[in-house]
């Protein structure tokens, strides 16, 4: 049932006569949320008729003067019938023993002068439960409620002889096969099914902080990751914190990612949290059964999520506190993997779509195509790998009249914002992919790939002169160290031509001024990493470049006897490296010649 039926039945039940009263069985999944409604709808429901709500825990109770001790501590209201004589002056002694705690209540009573102890029983006709639920709650976590027909004789005594209203809270219902006493001390077992939009409105959605400007249903995305998790009440609580640390990630509300994506990424991501929490996170599957493996894959897809942001989650396990830095981190992760394509490339995947059906469509329908695919150009998001179908699709509209001959330059500039957005895009990767074209998209096509990659090498050339100027000072004993960082990177990156920036006579006196360690290390670069050089078509001015440098030491010389020992080997690094860039250069003519 779902909470609001629930409490209909309570109030029915409220209402019910002494004579045929029995207690009722509130009964879910641990973490569902049935202490949080009874302390919340039920509570609020039933103020409202004037009938309290004594909710005690019975965890860790073993025996039955611990939970009627618990009931008293409560502080259930005493009955006005508690007046006069002895049972005027006990009532007064237990308000004041109520309000001080259960621990109390054994303790001798000397200010009257009367030497007894006080037990619980004594305590029963002065309660005042004809308005007032009792709820026992954590049953499943109680040794004295675990034996059934102990812990229902006590009940049944309370309800019958008593006139309590009684309700139990438990994750399971009681079995009226395997215990008779069940019959006469229950009227009724309820399941408790939790209600999402309640549990998330009332507990979760006040306590979180939503970014601005989100472009999917946010609410209903966090709905769904709660889902997912099996919805646990105590684990969602313990989880919110970690649910704020992902509301506030910059890739949430990246518009490079397409919004389903996105929203998918967070509902997984909250219920892994949840999870996580709960002490219940996905394990590694068996991979034993290939046969049924490769039918139902879906414990391994789990698996394989959760490993990305595993790490991020793990304190939640333990109880502990994650952190929003490796949150921030392992979502982002989550949501490239889990989403390869921007929203831009997909985009523009559905304009090649609509183009291929080209022959079958009307003026107007060519005009919204092409009107699609301005605003893609002015956003400039798309990857590289679209770069020769746009320009392809963007000469065909100029030919068929539906662009004038301004919009070639508009393609120019929309790729070349697109390839500095591209992280993965470089003048050696356009190259690349001019030369695969070989053609295919015609002239025109690749005339506006040439002027892009010229235009991105000089960009390049830029930054990295930027760079360099930057980095490079005044030449000092530890200069050799962070040029042959720049050059490892520059050639591990893509730029080989960049290092050809840095002057010779520069690279000549870091050699000459350089420490051991200095001189060590751009040997090392010289004798492997320039071998890596991967721009074709600058190969002969590197060889010059290398061979400037070999004529600058030659005149400068070197400074101490190891100095010139590490020299020598440095110039042998460019002798080796000249011959084999001045071959991979004849193979580049050669092919070139072939072509033509």
């Amino acid at each position: 049932m779902q909470a609001d039926e629930i409490t209909e039945v309570i109030k029915s039940y409220m209402q019910c006569d002494d004579i045929d009263l029995q207690a009722l069985v509130l009964h879910g999944e641990w973490g569902s949320g049935k202490t949080y409604y009874c302390e919340n709808d039920l509570k609020t429901a039933l103020n409202k008729m004037d009938i309290k709500i004594c909710r005690v825990s019975l965890f860790g109770v073993s025996n039955y003067e611990e939970a009627l001790n618990r009931v008293i501590a409560s502080c259930l209201p005493l009955s006005e019938k508690a007046v006069g004589g002895i049972c005027a002056a006990i009532s007064a002694l237990v308000k004041n023993a109520i309000k001080a705690g259960s621990s109390m209540l054994n303790n001798k009573i000397e200010d009257l002068g009367i030497q007894f102890s006080l037990k619980p029983d004594l305590l029963l006709p002065l309660l005042d439960t004809k308005n007032a639920l009792v709820i026992f709650d954590d049953c499943e976590r109680s040794s004295f409620a675990h034996d059934d027909r102990t812990f229902l004789g006590f009940v049944n005594n309370m309800v019958e002889n008593h006139g309590w209203h009684v309700m139990l809270v438990r994750n399971k219902p009681l079995s009226f096969e395997d215990e008779n006493s069940v019959e006469k001390a229950i009227m009724s077992q309820i399941l408790f099914e939790p209600d999402l939009q309640t549990l998330y409105q009332g507990l979760v959605k006040p306590r979180l902080q939503f970014p601005e400007h989100i472009d999917f249903d946010i609410d209903d995305a966090i709905i769904d990751g709660i889902k997912g998790s099996a919805i646990n009440v105590r684990a969602l609580s313990r989880s919110i914190p970690t649910i704020n640390y992902v509301l506030s990630t910059s890739v949430l509300v990246d518009k490079t990612v397409k919004s389903s994506g996105r929203a998918q990424a967070l509902s997984n991501f909250i219920s892994y949290a949840v999870r996580a929490s709960a002490g219940n996170t996905p394990k590694k599957p068996d991979t034993s059964n290939k046969a049924v493996n490769m039918i139902d894959n879906s414990e391994f897809i789990e698996y394989e999520n959760y490993l990305l942001i595993s790490k991020a989650l793990a304190p939640l396990t333990e109880g502990g506190n994650v952190s929003p830095n490796a949150i921030e981190h392992s979502f982002k992760e989550y949501v490239i993997a889990e989403n390869p394509e921007s929203a831009a490339d997909l985009e523009a995947q559905d304009i090649e779509n609509q183009w291929f059906a080209l022959p079958w469509l009307e003026d107007d329908q060519v005009k919204l195509l092409a009107n699609q695919l301005e605003l893609l150009l002015t956003e400039g998001r798309y990857s590289q790998g679209w770069f020769y179908k746009i320009i392809r699709i963007a000469l065909n509209l100029i030919d068929l009249g539906f662009w004038d001959e301004s919009f070639r330059e508009k393609l120019l500039e929309s790729l070349r914002l697109a390839a500095n957005r591209d992280p993965k895009c470089n003048a050696d990767k356009l190259r690349q992919e001019r030369a695969m074209a070989n053609d295919f998209y015609g002239m025109n096509a690749d005339q506006i790939m040439d002027e892009l990659i010229s235009s991105v090498e000089k960009e390049e050339s830029e930054r990295a002169l930027n760079r360099i100027s930057l980095e490079l000072s005044d030449v000092d004993g530890d200069t050799g160290n962070t040029l042959s960082d720049l050059f490892k990177e520059a050639i591990q990156s893509g730029y080989s031509r960049t290092i050809l920036n840095v002057p010779a006579e520069y690279v000549a006196a870091s050699i000459y001024e350089g420490t051991a360690a200095s001189q060590m290390s751009l040997h090392s670069f010289f004798n492997r990493d320039i071998k890596k050089y991967s721009d074709s078509q600058s190969l002969t001015e590197a060889i010059e470049w290398l061979r400037s440098i070999d004529d600058r030491l030659v005149k400068i010389g070197f400074n101490s006897r190891m100095g010139q020992l590490r020299t020598e080997c440095i110039r042998n690094d460019f002798k080796e490296a000249i011959e084999e860039l001045d071959e991979r250069a004849h193979h580049v003519s050669a092919d070139s010649d072939t072509d033509i």
